[in-house]
Order: C-alpha cells, then structure tokens, then sequence
C-alpha cells in the first residue's frame, strides 16, 4: 500500500469534508474520484476540463463523481505528479510541462501539429498511453483546450525573428526556441510577470493565446508575434490503481467522456482565441506579423529547439515520436 505523506492528508481530509457537504444526494452505488488540477478554479483551462467532469456526472447519473480537492494551492503543479502516482488523488489536470522530469518525452506533445482527435487516428495517443503507464503508471486519458498555439508578447517592436539584446520571460516548454532566436531567458513565477514588464525587468513573455486578459498583461506589453508556436499539452491522467478498479461500464464511460470534452474543448478554445485576440487588438496591442521566409524561419527555429531538446534526453523515443506526428 502506498503511504500518504501528513501534509496531503490533511488537505485531502479538510477538503472532502467541504465538499462532501455540498453534494447532493449521494445512490447507492457511487464511485468518488479525488480530483486536482494545476490552475485555479475560476481559469480557462479549469472551466474546460468541466465539461469532461460534467458529462460524467450527468451520464453515470451522479453513480461516479469527482471530489475536488482543489488546484495549485492544494498541491503544487510541479508534485501532482507523485500525488496522481502514489494514489494521494485519483485524477489530475495537468500539462506536460510538469511531468517531463518524470517523462522527458512528455515534451514532445507541445511539438505536435495534430489535434487530440487527429493523435487518436494517427497512433500518437495510443503510444503516450503506453509509455505513461509503463513509466509512471497512470492512465493518460487525453488532452483538454488541445490546438491553442503560444505567442511572444513584446513591450518594444521586433523586427524580424531576432529576440538579441531582449530579456524574455520563459518557461522550460520554450526557453530553448527563445535561446536559439538570441533572446536571454529570464524565470520568474506568473505572479510576478506584470510587475517584471512594468519595471523592464523583461521585455516580453510567451503564453497561449488564451489566458492574458485573465493576467491583465495587455496592460504592459504593446505587441504580439504571429505566427503561433507548438501547442497547449494540458493532459487528463488518472491513477493506474484507480483505473483497473473501475467497472468495465465506468471506463467505457469516462473515456467516451474525455472524447468529447477533446472535440468541445478545441472548438470552444479557438472561439476563445479569437474572442480574447479581439479584446486585445481593442486595448491597443499591435499584431507583428511575420510573412514568408521570416515566418518560415521562426517556425523552423521554434520546431528544431523543441525536437533537438527531446531527442537528446531521449533518442530512440523521441524519434519514433517524430515520425509518428509527421516531422
């Protein structure tokens, strides 16, 4: 049996007991799945992996439910891992930017070109399937708000894809394409990225192109690159132990559940996209766009950083990985 370490028996006690109470209800036959997710509640990426947790409530008819034990206050990002691993909870929302320690082939998903649906086709979901539980035993069940591409956002304007002599904000998802353009690296919590832009601490910060407005960082930068780079990997994983308890009926279920939620969560994201890029072209942000070889250029920069980054971690792998999504 795994051991549970005090700091999140305590969470999880304090946690259940509130939810338990707002929960209606309870059949006879109910499966409870202690749930965490990476971001806060009230985000996009939350709101979305809802409509996966919804349609399973709503379809097992309230018989398998998700305890929510809360988001990166509850657990750190960067340990959901061990939790979802050592069975602290059943489930977990999570990029693969905060298991690639674990995994180093979990950063080639940000490098497909394909939507979750096209992965299915195409095999790439099924190897990521085998590889998670053989290396971390989980059950990787799918990708939620799949197909949103990363953007550079500038305080000052960029003439083409040359980022020497700027400070940009990174994360480990893209430092090395922001190296390999001659931009510095510089890390810092997103907590911090408004008040880093505001004193010049950095000149720009990459982000998906949904989730600024929510940070109020159009307010400190002017300009946003086109074209985008990889794409968002946020993964729905579920604990190995948990999964083969579960009824042949309540697999078929969840499963059914996240493939849809894949399909609606991609239409949803790229409305979103183009909801949240209009709201910023109103609050003055500037559209760089860069045409032909620049944009060629920048692409090919952004795509060999990421795959010379995997391959070396992971050879073998990390070129199957590549031939399997056609690069």
């Amino acid at each position: 049996m795994n051991r549970v370490p005090l700091i999140f028996r305590g969470v999880l006690c304090s946690l259940a007991l509130t939810a338990a109470c707002l929960l209606p209800p309870v059949p006879a036959h109910c499966t409870r799945l202690k749930t965490v997710t990476f971001a806060a509640t009230n985000t996009v990426w939350v709101r979305q992996f809802q409509l996966f947790t919804d349609a399973v409530h709503r379809d097992s008819r309230g018989e398998t439910r998700f305890q929510f034990v809360g988001g990166p206050e509850a657990i750190p990002p960067f340990e959901q891992i061990e939790a979802i691993k050592k069975g602290v909870v059943d489930i977990t929302l999570l990029p693969a930017a905060y298991f690639v320690a674990q995994m180093p082939e979990a950063d080639a998903m940000k490098l497909s070109p394909h939507s979750p649906m096209e992965e299915r086709k195409r095999g790439i979901f099924a190897f990521y399937r085998e590889l998670m539980e053989k290396r971390l035993d989980v059950i990787y069940l799918g990708k939620i708000t799949g197909g949103i591409r990363y953007h550079l956002y500038l305080r000052k304007p960029l003439k083409g894809p040359d980022l020497r002599g700027l400070k940009i904000r990174v994360t480990p998802i893209y430092e090395p394409f922001v190296r390999a353009l001659g931009g510095v690296g510089v890390t810092t919590a997103p907590g911090e990225v408004y008040v880093a832009l505001e004193r010049a601490i950095v000149d720009g910060f990459g982000w998906p192109s949904i989730g600024v407005h929510e940070m109020g960082w159009e307010e400190v930068v002017r300009y946003v690159i086109d074209p985008g780079f990889y794409q968002t990997d946020v993964c729905v994983l579920m604990n190995g132990k948990t999964w083969n308890g579960l009824s042949a009926s309540e697999k078929k279920l969840i499963a059914g559940a996240v493939e849809k939620a894949e399909r609606e969560s991609c239409d949803l994201s790229r409305k979103l996209a183009r909801q949240e890029r209009q709201l910023l072209l109103s609050r003055g942000i500037q559209v760089i766009e860069l045409k032909d070889g620049e944009r060629e250029l920048y692409l090919d920069t952004a795509y060999r950083a990421g795959w010379e980054k995997v391959i070396a971690k992971s050879p073998v792998i990390g070129g199957h990985l590549k031939k399997l999504m056609g690069r």
